[in-house]
């Protein structure tokens, strides 16, 4: 899901500050820890709980590629990824699965600060973000359609 823009500009401009303390730091010999900001734990911090969607760490290609034997195979092996993931992360706790995609390797969560420290060891996942609302990108910024 792509970042706002105001949340990347935030995010790169944490970034940098971090790499340039970092750098001045190490100028002057002294040991610099590089700390950069992590809204997913400070929103379970504040909350208790945060909605994200983990990608799986499963090979998958575009359905519309796949002959239909050669999809439902695919559908079955996410599916297969989708359950060992919930029984190693997520059975047991306080999460719990609010949406699984079967075309994708997917799942949508609704977890706690655990959970996440879990999500992020899991050798199952690829990628974990937030659940947010993006803003529909303006009709001016998009691209004009050929004449």
């Amino acid at each position: 899901m792509p970042m706002s823009q105001p949340i990347c500009v935030i995010r790169c401009a944490a970034m940098a500050l971090a790499v340039s303390l970092g750098a001045g730091a190490s100028a002057e010999g002294v040991k610099a820890e590089i700390i950069t900001p992590d809204p997913l734990a400070a929103q379970v911090a504040h909350g208790g709980k945060a909605r994200v969607i983990v990608l799986l760490n499963t090979p998958f290609v575009p359905e519309g590629t796949l002959s239909p034997a050669a999809a439902a195979q695919q559908r079955a092996a996410i599916a297969a990824a989708q359950d060992a993931f919930v029984a190693e992360v997520v059975k047991g706790s306080a999460s719990q699965v609010l949406n699984r995609f079967s075309w994708t390797p997917s799942l949508v969560l609704e977890i706690d600060a655990p959970t996440l420290e879990r999500i992020r060891r899991s050798k199952r996942v690829k990628a974990v973000e937030a659940d947010q609302l993006m803003q529909p990108m303006a009709p001016a910024a998009l691209p004009a359609a050929p004449q």
